[in-house]
């Protein structure tokens, strides 16, 4: 179950981490030099960033699986890691959530356009920024794993460890 649990959650991020890096690096950049118009990219990038919020809750779900079942009361940096970066990038995917749904509410899908007087600049920034805290914090939680499984696997492996 261990090697289920690890290829799964290394699955999984490679998924979300991959796509939000492949996103911001390459499809808003494309989308601006086809579309040209900074509006009309938002309406390409929304239908993405929809399926990329999803994957995260996913991404996240086998996150905390992996923190409960390398859970040991000793606490040591790398399991203290996983949980902290686990909240950190959950709290900040819940950010997320909350905040694309009031910037789609913002959206007028039929004329491609923002509605006219809608705050949408200073919402999209707090959503710029809570999209980087939760790649971040993934970032940090895939190097506490790592090291994690290693310090766990070391452990199993010792002569001292054996029944």
């Amino acid at each position: 179950m261990r090697i289920a649990r690890r290829f799964l959650l290394l699955c999984a991020l490679g998924w979300w981490l991959g796509g939000l890096t492949f996103y911001s690096l390459v499809v808003i950049r494309a989308s601006h030099q086809v579309v040209g118009n900074h509006t009309k990219v938002g309406f390409i990038t929304q239908k993405a960033t929809t399926g990329l919020n999803a994957i995260g809750v996913g991404a996240l779900a086998l996150m905390l699986w992996n923190v409960a079942a390398s859970w040991r009361p000793s606490g040591s940096w790398p399991r203290r890691g996983l949980a902290a970066s686990w909240i950190a990038a959950a709290g900040a995917h819940a950010g997320v959530y909350l905040l694309h749904g009031r910037l789609d509410a913002m959206l007028d899908f039929q004329a491609r356009t923002v509605q006219a007087g809608a705050p949408f600049h200073g919402p999209h920034e707090l959503y710029l920024i809570a999209t980087s805290i939760e790649w971040v914090a993934g970032l940090v939680y895939l190097l506490a794993a790592l090291m994690g499984w290693r310090q766990e696997d070391a452990t199993s492996a010792s002569p001292s460890s054996a029944p």
